[in-house]
């Protein structure tokens, strides 16, 4: 992909690394949310979604539904917090069948709530 900035705001899904081991990919298949870009290396940063506790929000946390985004398949809290710079290639974002999954993009309406938890974290 060309235009790296066309993917800000949009929920792809990715092998998110685990903490102990940020350069590989991690163990299952999951949303994140992109939320920058780095066109000259080639890499997003992406933060982390999970299916956990979508009621109880921290600082830097939002939720999505499924009615919201279509591709999420239960509500799913992103973490602002929980950030990571990766390069835009098949081993982190490629699912088994070698095809790229884009689930949806943030709803304008909740533009300014994502604005809100991007600051929590500041």
């Amino acid at each position: 992909m060309s235009n790296l900035s066309a993917l800000v705001g949009a929920v792809i899904s990715c092998w998110y690394p685990q903490h102990d081991k940020p350069s590989q990919p991690g163990p299952k298949f999951r949303p994140v949310l992109v939320v920058g870009f780095d066109s000259k290396a080639k890499r997003i940063n992406v933060v982390y979604g999970s299916s956990q506790r979508t009621h109880q929000l921290g600082r830097g946390e939002i939720t999505f539904t499924p009615d919201e985004i279509n591709g999420l398949s239960k509500d799913t809290k992103f973490s602002l917090r929980n950030a990571a710079w990766l390069p835009l290639c098949s081993d982190f974002f490629a699912c088994s069948s070698g095809k790229y999954q884009i689930l949806g993009t943030i709803p304008k309406a909740r533009l300014g709530q994502l604005e809100d938890a991007i600051e929590e974290t500041v």
